[in-house]
């Protein structure tokens, strides 16, 4: 403060002397070019002087600023060219697969990059199809910090990779997390489907199913497959909880909270219709199971459907009867033989039931059919010839175990 007192009054003072000295002496300049001349007191060509100086001065350093703004502008411009052009190079080698030189090259491009984003990314792919999981992480990170906002790309990234690495389970945390930012987002949902199907969590699958089918990249066709592959998953889980001790009452009970559940179109299906009659059967419910398995064969005709509906134990007269109109409409194959002959049995055309286990093993030895062409002998006297076809049934079996399921 009293330094600036100290200016102010030395400023006074040399103005006072400075307007003593203009009025006791003004000087004189005379300027002449040619026929022109000036003529003006000093002290007004000194502030001309003055006031031309810090014009040139000012002209000068704005000139200046001008240059260096171009340069950095025009610098900065190529500097981003140089790191995009570095950046497709480094993408071409992505997707050639050339895993280390890619991530290299993004990550060292990606600080120049318009999107940043971009580069780690794909610098993360690259690190973790190099079986890198903890640096896809890292790059995973760096790639959330350089452009917020973008936490759901960064997600999705992780949780492919966590689906393709098998972690379902942390697969799962992930989509469950980002599921609260985009509930709706048809990517997140369909990897949530490929995570429930791959933990066999069907159950959650099934209530995700609404959300599935009103996704319009889905044809039509591939939602119903999905929801034909859900109700048919349901089915052979329903088979597993059995064999854990379920009794067949409580069995019953899904299996129709199951049926009830699936859509009436979708009751339609061939594939479907047999399942359920397959698990009907295994409960001992085959009035129920054989008119949903003549629906499906009259659909879809299918060798083991024909030899399914032929151990069903329904109407065996009524039974015979849709057997023989099927024998006329379809080529005869050791399936259809096999049926006939078991429903015969069952009629007591005895005649008929060992022409048709005769001609089943013929056509298709199966060791089923040795047996009960051999059951059928022995009720009709015949013990030597009946435990011959018992040997030759056992040998059949014996070597399916050792083909791995080939003919005998």
């Amino acid at each position: 403060m009293k330094k600036k007192l100290i200016l102010l009054l030395l400023a006074m003072v040399g103005g006072a002397l400075l307007l003593q000295l203009m009025r006791s002496d003004s000087g004189y300049v005379l300027l002449s070019w040619g026929q022109v001349a000036i003529e003006m007191s000093i002290w007004t060509a000194l502030a001309l002087w003055l006031l031309g100086f810090v014009l040139f001065y000012w002209g000068w350093r704005l000139l200046s600023g001008s240059r260096r703004l171009g340069r950095m502008v025009f610098g900065n411009r190529n500097a981003s060219v140089r790191a995009q052009q570095k950046t497709f190079s480094a993408l071409v080698k992505y997707i050639e697969g050339s895993w280390p030189q890619a991530r290299k090259q993004l990550v060292k491009s990606a600080g120049g990059s318009a999107n940043p984003l971009v580069n780690y990314l794909a610098a993360a792919r690259c690190a973790y199809e190099q079986g890198d999981f903890s640096a896809a992480l890292d790059l995973l990170h760096k790639a959330e910090k350089s452009k917020p906002g973008n936490e759901l790309a960064v997600a999705l990234t992780q949780a492919r990779m966590q689906l393709d690495s098998d972690r379902y389970e942390q697969c799962l945390a992930t989509l469950n997390r980002i599921k609260r930012l985009a509930p709706e987002h048809p990517v997140v949902l369909d990897l949530l489907a490929d995570v429930y199907w791959a933990l066999d969590d069907i159950d959650a699958l099934e209530e995700l199913l609404p959300s599935l089918q009103s996704l319009s990249g889905r044809s039509t066709q591939a939602r119903k497959q999905l929801e034909l592959d859900i109700y048919l998953r349901q089915l052979a889980n329903l088979q597993a909880r059995r064999k854990k001790g379920a009794t067949d009452q409580e069995q019953k009970q899904r299996l129709d909270a199951i049926w009830q559940r699936v859509p009436k179109k979708l009751q339609r299906e061939p594939e479907l219709m047999a399942a359920v009659a397959m698990a009907l059967h295994g409960l001992g419910v085959d009035t129920e199971a054989e008119p949903l398995l003549q629906n499906a064969l009259q659909s879809e005709w299918r060798p083991e459907w024909v030899e399914l509906y032929g151990l069903i134990g329904a109407d065996a007269e009524q039974q015979l009867k849709v057997a023989t109109r099927w024998e006329k409409q379809h080529d005869a194959d050791g399936a259809m033989m096999a049926t006939l002959g078991r429903l015969c049995g069952r009629n007591e055309l005895w005649g008929k039931a060992r022409d048709y286990f005769a001609q089943a093993i013929e056509m298709k030895p199966d060791a089923q059919v040795y047996l009960d062409y051999a059951q059928l002998l022995d009720q009709l006297g015949e013990p030597e010839k009946s435990a011959q076809l018992c040997r030759q049934g056992l040998n059949c079996l014996a070597q399916k175990k050792v083909a791995a399921g080939s003919e005998c």
